[in-house]
């Protein structure tokens, strides 16, 4: 055989060589393609026609197979990429809306990985929205609201803060609110509250992705974005020779910001009863929850006022505006505010005028470490043995932006600033192995696979309570380049989870000195870790249930049981402190340091 027949037939049989359909399906809106057959070493391409402005959900079926979805515009530039990690079964999903009427492609091809199947099945189709929300019978909606009251109760979710007569009470009057043919976005009005009835920061609602797609593309959003300070709401932003920038909302089409802010503050969950975390968590999505929870307008009357000078103003008819346009309107404002949007991650800076190094940790999750946990860990290293060779006296530690992340990361930075070793954890509790309403879950295709992820770690005591094992969640060990100086710990309702945990440690186990407001994370734990995602079967309103009950080791009896950890000087910008940029929380710790009683 000569060797340009034997490189050619090479060619032809290696597996790395991918199968491309080059002839593009023209996929119809609306109708499924089913059960298409699809080889490891193949990609198969779709065309489909989309106009500009429109919602659309594309979903690929997986039956077998492990595949990546990708949408690429006209010109083969690729705008959206997913693999969700559902493995080869389940659906890959994405939400579109074209800025251009146009055609579009659709690929789809196996993942790449040696444990992927050699052949599978798909189907996919690509739906519009329809011109109204569907709506649902009584029994319907009766069923979709036990199911998840239930859920909670048998998750003990709702629970730790709540007996079960109480709870049951409040879930008994949002229940008899539930009127015949109701919709989606109705219903989820109603069982919101239910959510913040269990008083865990940590569980969520959320109307489906269909639902949410109807609301971006046919309610008008609230033009503005804001800030809450001490429950008043300032505007951020000038609009269209609108000079509104740095104004208090005092009314929104004749209703005041006090009876809204109320109704937000009943649908949005947080730790215990710290309320600190609910202006922060509003305040950033003010228009999307006024969208969701009052009925469309079109237009907005506002009554605003000076906070200086109290001079009242008022604006008629101002448009409302599109979700496009609102994100517009966002990322324009971060370009201008910098501390609008915070950086993930971690930097250091070291100030050798006045011997401070500020470190500031926004994140404890490992995607924002270059090298995940070990990055992290390495960053930490260096920096306090910075401090240590410097001989650093003064240090403010900045976690006002930290929610959390990864478990455990709070205790590497803990590590550094402690000289003995500590306890965390009381213990670590969750309610079974396995749950009856999985089948409306995203557990539902592997639930013996649930069972064992919490065995591994968690065993049946003899009292019948389900408790961490020994050596999981457990703390860090002191480190040789340990901080000894003077501590300053800056703190927020921000400050959740992960972060909220490191400040409760530190809290027990330094003499730091902590300023800001209280946590919006509990100092007598939270429910976290494990997640169950459910979906209800008619309304397929969605939202996650955390399982595993952090109990940590408490030694501050002074803080009230279900609050956060209090600031030992409680410091709060004004409006004019936040828009001119002036950290004023920072600027007091370095007059402690200084010996000075404020700034």
């Amino acid at each position: 055989m000569s060797k340009l027949l034997l490189a050619a037939c090479l060619l032809m049989t290696s597996p790395l060589m991918a199968q491309v359909n080059h002839k593009s399906t023209t996929l119809p809106l609306n109708q499924e393609t089913s059960d298409r057959l699809i080889r490891r070493d193949e990609e198969q391409d779709f065309r489909v026609n989309l106009r500009k402005d429109q919602y659309y959900t594309i979903i690929a079926e997986q039956k077998g197979i492990d595949l990546v979805l990708t949408l690429k515009d006209k010109n083969g530039k690729t705008i959206k990429k997913i693999d969700s990690p559902n493995g080869r079964f389940g659906p890959e999903k994405m939400i579109f809306s074209p800025d251009t009427t146009a055609p579009f492609s659709l690929t789809l091809k196996p993942l790449a990985d040696s444990s992927n199947s050699n052949e599978g099945k798909y189907s996919i189709v690509v739906k519009s929205l329809p011109a109204k929300l569907p709506r649902f019978t009584t029994q319907q909606l009766y069923q979709d609201f036990d199911i998840l009251k239930n859920a909670f109760i048998e998750t003990r979710v709702g629970l730790w803060y709540s007996s079960y007569a109480l709870f049951d009470s409040l879930c008994s009057a949002q229940r008899n609110k539930i009127r015949n043919n109701m919709n989606a976005l109705e219903f989820y009005r109603i069982m919101a509250p239910v959510v913040t009835y269990t008083h865990e920061g940590h569980c969520n609602i959320r109307p489906s992705d269909e639902t949410g797609s109807y609301i971006r593309q046919n309610y008008g959003y609230f033009p503005f974005l804001v800030k809450i300070l001490q429950g008043k709401i300032y505007i951020l932003n000038d609009l269209d020779g609108l000079k509104t920038r740095g104004l208090m909302i005092t009314k929104i089409n004749g209703q005041s910001a006090d009876s809204i802010m109320q109704v937000f503050r009943n649908i949005e969950p947080g730790d215990g009863y710290s309320t600190t975390s609910f202006d922060h968590w509003i305040g950033s999505a003010f228009s999307r929850y006024y969208a969701s929870f009052f009925n469309p307008v079109t237009t907005f009357d506002l009554e605003l006022e000076h906070p200086g000078t109290h001079q009242k103003t008022v604006y008629k008819n101002v448009p409302a505006c599109s979700v496009k346009r609102f994100v517009r309107l966002s990322d324009s404002l971060a370009a201008a505010l910098p501390n609008y949007r915070s950086k993930d991650g971690a930097t250091f800076v070291l100030d050798s005028s006045n011997s401070t190094g500020i470190l500031t940790v926004t994140s404890f999750s490992l995607d924002d470490y270059e090298g995940r946990r070990k990055g992290f860990k390495r960053f930490l290293a260096e920096t306090f043995k910075t401090l240590k060779e410097q001989q650093v006296k003064h240090l403010v530690i900045d976690v006002r932006d930290n929610g959390g992340g990864e478990q455990g990361m709070e205790d590497h930075l803990l590590s550094y600033l402690i000289s003995k070793p500590y306890s965390k954890y009381k213990y670590v509790e969750i309610p079974a192995f396995t749950f009856s309403f999985l089948r409306y879950s995203d557990r539902k295709k592997n639930p013996a696979g649930l069972t064992q992820e919490l065995q591994e770690e968690f065993y049946q005591a003899g009292d019948g309570r389900y408790l961490n094992k020994k050596g999981y969640y457990e703390g860090d060990s002191v480190k040789a380049d340990h901080f000894d100086g003077d501590l300053c710990i800056l703190i927020s309702g921000y400050t959740f989870s992960g972060g909220s945990e490191f400040a409760a440690m530190a809290k027990n186990y330094t003499r730091a000195r902590f300023i800001g407001e209280e946590t919006g994370g509990g100092y007598y734990g939270n429910t976290s870790g494990t997640f169950i995602r459910y979906i209800l079967p008619n309304t397929q309103l969605t939202g996650r249930i955390p399982l595993c009950k952090f109990v940590p080791e408490t030694l501050n009896n002074s803080i009230p049981f279900g609050h956060g950890v209090i600031p030992d000087h409680y410091i709060q910008p004004t409006i004019d402190d936040y828009l001119n940029g002036r950290d004023v929380e920072m600027a007091y710790a370095k007059a402690l340091f200084a010996g000075k009683s404020k700034p």
